[in-house]
C-alpha cells in the first residue's frame, strides 16, 4: 500500500483504486460482523438480564426471615439489587462484551504485527506501554470496586428511605413530612458524594494516566523509529506499518480500559448473586422431600405442643424473648395468648408459624418436631391472619384464591364458602363487579374491617388445621371488630381446626377453652376466662382494666 505513493500516473490511479476498493470490503465486512456481534449479544444479554433477575428473586424469597431482619437487608436495599444485579451483569456481558473481545484481539495482533514487521520498534513500544497501561487499569479497577461498595452500602440507606416513604405515603401525606423526607434524603445523597471525593480522585488519576500512556507510547516510537529510519535499519513503509499498529494497539487497548466501570460493577453483581446462591437460610425445605400427608392426617386437626421453648432474635442473640414455654393445644381446641406488649405473644405465634427456630426446646404438631416436617408441607397445615392485612393489587378473588394457590385452582363455590366463613359474602355480593371488583394497591378501596375479613376469607379457604390469629382485630373499630371477632369465632368453633389467637382485648377470647398469661417471656397463669378471673392474678387485673370482671 505504501508503494501506491511512489508510483506515478495509470499505475498509481489503478493501484489507488485496488487499496481503496479493499477498505471497502473491509467496511462492508466490519459492518456485517458489527451487526452480527450486536445481535447476538444482545439476545444473550436479555436472555442473561432474565435468567439472572428471576434467580436473584428467587434466591431472596427463599430465604428465612433473620436474613430481612438485617439492615442491610431492608426492603429498598433489596429492591435496588434486584434491580441493579442483573443489569451490570447484562451491560458487561451483552454488546460490551463484544466490544471488549474485539479490543483485546486487536490489542494483541497489533502487538505480534509490529514486533514481525520490525521487532525492536515492536519490542519497544509494546512493553514500554502496555505494562504501565495494565497495571494503571488494574488500580483503577481496585479502586473503583472499593467505591461501588462504599456507594452500594451509602445507597442502600436512602433507598430503604425512599421506599419507606412511598409505601406509608398517605401518613407522610398527613402529616406534612414531605419536605422532611426530602430533607433526609438529600442529606443521605450528600452523604455518599462527600464521602466518595477522596476514592473519586484516585480512580480519575490512575484513569487519565491508562489515558495518556498510548500518546506517550507514540511519541516514543515516533522518536525511536526516526532514528532507525535515519541509520537506514528501517525502510520508512516499514516504520509506518509499525508505527500505525502501535497506534491501533494503544487505542484499543485505551478503549478496553474504558470499560473497567462495566467490569467493576458486573464483578460486584456477580459476587452478590453467587451470594446469594449459595446461602443457605437457617429455616429451609428440605433436600429430600418428607413423607406425603395421608387422607386420614389431612382431615383431622392438628395438635401443638411446646416443650422448655426459648428464642432470641437472631439480631439481638443475648436477649432472650421466649424464657421456657410449655403448653399443649388439643387437636381442635381453641386457645389464647394473652400479656402486656413484648411479653412474647407475637413472638411465639411466629415460632408456631416457622418463622424462626427457637434456640432451645421443641414445638410439635402431632407429636412431630416441626422441625422434622418439609416446610411447605408443615405451611399448607396453618394460616396466619395478622393485625395488619396484606392485600395485593388485584380483584377480589385473585386475593382469596391466593390463600389455595398451593393446593391448586380453588373452584367459585370453596372462594364463596370463604366469603361467607369471614362474614363479607354480603358485601362482595353488593360491589358493581362482584368477585373482579378491583381493590387497589394494598386494599386501599376497603375499610379496615373489610380489608381484614377477605384476609380472613383467604386464610380460611386453604381450609387450614391450625389457625393462627395475632391480634387480628386489635386495629378495628368496635362494629367491625364485632363482625370480624363473629367470623373468627365460627372458623374457630367447628372442631375442624386448632386455633391459636393473640389477643389485646380480653373480650375477643373469653370463650376460648384456654388462655395462657403471658408476663415476661413466661406463662404465669393458664385457664378457662371464669377460672382466671376467680384466682385474682394478672389476668384478673387485666380484665378489670377492661371493665371485664364477670364469668
Amino acid at each position: 500500500m505504501f508503494v501506491t505513493f511512489q508510483l506515478n500516473g495509470s499505475a498509481a490511479t489503478k493501484e489507488g483504486n485496488f487499496w481503496a476498493l479493499m477498505f471497502f470490503v473491509v467496511a462492508l465486512a466490519n459492518f456485517a460482523i458489527y451487526f452480527t456481534i450486536g445481535i447476538v449479544a444482545n439476545v444473550i444479554g436479555q436472555k442473561v438480564t432474565h435468567r439472572y433477575r428471576l434467580e436473584t428473586f428467587n434466591d431472596i424469597i427463599r430465604q428465612d426471615l433473620a436474613f430481612f431482619d438485617q439492615e442491610t437487608n431492608a426492603t429498598g436495599a433489596i429492591t435496588s439489587r434486584l434491580s441493579t444485579c442483573p443489569t451490570d451483569l447484562t451491560e458487561l456481558l451483552g454488546f460490551n462484551s463484544g466490544i471488549i473481545l474485539n479490543n483485546v484481539v486487536t490489542v494483541i495482533s497489533c502487538a505480534i504485527l509490529g514486533i514481525a514487521y520490525g521487532w525492536k520498534l515492536g519490542l519497544v513500544c509494546t512493553f514500554a506501554a502496555l505494562p504501565p497501561m495494565l497495571i494503571s487499569g488494574y488500580a483503577r479497577i481496585r479502586l473503583e470496586s472499593k467505591l461501588d461498595d462504599d456507594t452500594v452500602k451509602r445507597f442502600a440507606s436512602s433507598a430503604s428511605l425512599a421506599t419507606e416513604a412511598v409505601s406509608a405515603i398517605r401518613t407522610v401525606a398527613s402529616l406534612t413530612f414531605e419536605p422532611t423526607v426530602l430533607r433526609q434524603y438529600e442529606e443521605r445523597l450528600s452523604n455518599v458524594a462527600s464521602k466518595s471525593g477522596k476514592a473519586l480522585i484516585w480512580t480519575m488519576f490512575w484513569y487519565s494516566i491508562s489515558q495518556s500512556i498510548n500518546f506517550l507510547a507514540m511519541a516514543l516510537g515516533f522518536w525511536y523509529g526516526g532514528k532507525l529510519v535515519s541509520t537506514s535499519e528501517y525502510s520508512t513503509g516499514q516504520f509506518f506499518i509499525v508505527f500505525i499498529a502501535i497506534i491501533l494497539g494503544g487505542e484499543n487497548a485505551a478503549q478496553f480500559l474504558q470499560y473497567s466501570t462495566s467490569i467493576t460493577k458486573a464483578q460486584k453483581a456477580a459476587n452478590y448473586v453467587f451470594w446469594l446462591r449459595y446461602r443457605i437460610p437457617a429455616i429451609g425445605e428440605e433436600e429430600q422431600a418428607p413423607p406425603p400427608v395421608t387422607e386420614k392426617q389431612r382431615d383431622q386437626p392438628a395438635s401443638i405442643a411446646c416443650d422448655a421453648v426459648e428464642f432470641a432474635y437472631p439480631s439481638r442473640p443475648h436477649t432472650k424473648v421466649i424464657r421456657g414455654i410449655d403448653f399443649k393445644v388439643p387437636a381442635g381446641s381453641f386457645v389464647a395468648f394473652v400479656g402486656a406488649s413484648g411479653s412474647g405473644k407475637s413472638t411465639l405465634i411466629s415460632l408456631i408459624a416457622r418463622y424462626y427456630d427457637p434456640t432451645s426446646g421443641v414445638i410439635a404438631v402431632n407429636d412431630q418436631s416441626i422441625a422434622n416436617i418439609g416446610l411447605r408441607q408443615y405451611r399448607r397445615m396453618l394460616a396466619l391472619v395478622q393485625q395488619e392485612p396484606v392485600l395485593y393489587t388485584g380483584t377480589v378473588r385473585e386475593n382469596v384464591a391466593m390463600g389455595a394457590v398451593e393446593l391448586g385452582e380453588p373452584v367459585e363455590e370453596q372462594i364463596e364458602r370463604g366469603l361467607k366463613d369471614a362474614n363479607i359474602w354480603d358485601f362482595v355480593c353488593s360491589l358493581p363487579e362482584g368477585l373482579q371488583t378491583p381493590l387497589g394497591s394494598r386494599g386501599a378501596q376497603l375499610s379496615g374491617g373489610q380489608k381484614q375479613r377477605i384476609a380472613i376469607a383467604r386464610s380460611l379457604i386453604r381450609d387450614p388445621k391450625i389457625l393462627l390469629l395475632d391480634e387480628s382485630t386489635s386495629a378495628l373499630d368496635t362494629e367491625s371488630e364485632h363482625i370480624v371477632q363473629a367470623a373468627l369465632m365460627e372458623a374457630a368453633k367447628d372442631g375442624r381446626r386448632s386455633t391459636i389467637a393473640v389477643a389485646h382485648r380480653l373480650s375477643t377470647v373469653k370463650d376460648a377453652d384456654t388462655i395462657y398469661v403471658f408476663h415476661a417471656g413466661r406463662i404465669v397463669e393458664s385457664g378457662t376466662h371464669g377460672e382466671l378471673i376467680a384466682r385474682k392474678g394478672i389476668y384478673f387485673d387485666m380484665a378489670q382494666g377492661q371493665a371485664l370482671d364477670g364469668p
